[in-house]
């Protein structure tokens, strides 16, 4: 006779869903502390800029303002599908952001910071877990 309570033998899959329920509740602890630990302070490390470049899109917003703000410097950077940033003339992804400079303390400092795109803005998003990949650091730099 069968009884409708779950099976907990190795290789059931009420077992295996009960394994992967715990990792899955293991990480989702993990990540919400950290994004409780993580006060969202740029270390400026450049690390984003360096590493995102080619793998980066503009949104309709950032080029309608940038079309109103007369930045051909940015528009030429865009291939047609959005993608950034881009070489303006074989419209070839670029490894990193054209408008990251370093500074003599080891700084990054964004050159378009007035206007740079909404995605970039946003960096880090839940899509990166919430994390730099450097991670940031509590004080901020001047």
């Amino acid at each position: 006779m069968r009884t409708n309570q779950p099976c907990n033998k190795q290789g059931s899959v009420d077992f295996k869903m009960l394994i992967f329920g715990g990792i899955m509740i293991d990480f989702l602890i993990k990540l919400f502390k950290s994004m409780d630990n993580n006060d969202g302070t740029c270390a400026c490390c450049g690390r984003c800029c360096e590493e995102f470049g080619g793998h980066l899109h503009a949104y309709q917003s950032d080029l309608l303002r940038w079309k109103k703000e007369n930045r051909g410097d940015l528009l030429q950077r865009v291939n047609r599908l959005g993608w950034i940033w881009v070489d303006p003339e074989t419209k070839q992804p670029l490894n990193r952001c054209p408008f990251i400079h370093k500074t003599e303390q080891h700084l990054s400092i964004c050159l378009i910071n007035e206007t740079k795109p909404q995605i970039c803005k946003d960096y880090p998003t839940m899509e990166h877990g919430k994390r730099c990949i450097r991670e940031t650091k509590k004080e901020k730099y001047t």
